[in-house]
C-alpha cells in the first residue's frame, strides 16, 4: 500500500504553486526546478498535465539501485527519504524509478524525491483545487 501523496490529476490547473511551495519550504526560494514535485505541462494538449512525485511504491526499486544506501525509511511516516548527506549524486535511484518520482537537485549533486514534508505536506495544503492529498 502506497504511503506517499495521491493526486486527482484531472483537477489539476498546471499553476505549479505545489512546486513553488515545495521549493521553499526544502531549499528557502520559489524555484520549481528545486521541488520535490514536478509540474508537466503535456503541450500542445490544452489544460493536460502531468504530475511527477514520489508515490512510494511497493517495490522501491530507487532504494535498491542505490550503491550508498541513502535511501532511508522513516519508521514514523512509513516512507523512504534521501538522505542527503549519504547521497553520492550518482543517479543510480533516478534510473531505476520507473514512476520519474525523483531526479537530481539542479544546483547540487543528491537526489531528490517527495518526502512529505516531515509528515505535513505544504503542497496538500496550498493547492487552491485540492488536487493532492495525504
Amino acid at each position: 500500500m502506497s504511503k506517499g501523496l495521491k493526486a486527482e490529476v484531472e483537477k489539476c490547473t498546471g499553476c505549479q504553486i505545489c512546486a513553488l511551495v515545495c521549493s521553499a519550504t526544502h531549499v528557502g526560494k520559489f524555484n520549481p526546478s528545486e521541488s520535490r514535485m514536478n509540474v508537466m505541462d503535456l503541450y500542445p494538449e490544452p489544460g493536460e498535465v502531468r504530475l511527477n512525485y514520489c508515490i512510494q511504491c511497493d517495490e522501491h526499486p530507487c532504494v535498491e539501485a542505490c550503491p550508498a544506501e541513502a535511501i532511508k525509511f522513516n519508521d514514523a511516516l512509513g516512507i523512504y527519504y534521501v538522505d542527503k548527506e549519504e547521497c553520492t549524486g550518482c543517479g543510480m535511484c533516478v534510473e531505476a524509478c520507473p514512476h520519474d518520482g525523483c531526479w537530481m537537485d539542479p544546483s547540487e549533486s543528491y537526489s531528490i524525491k517527495c518526502d512529505l514534508c516531515g509528515g505535513a505536506p505544504q503542497c496538500v495544503e496550498v493547492c487552491p483545487k485540492g488536487v493532492l492529498k495525504r
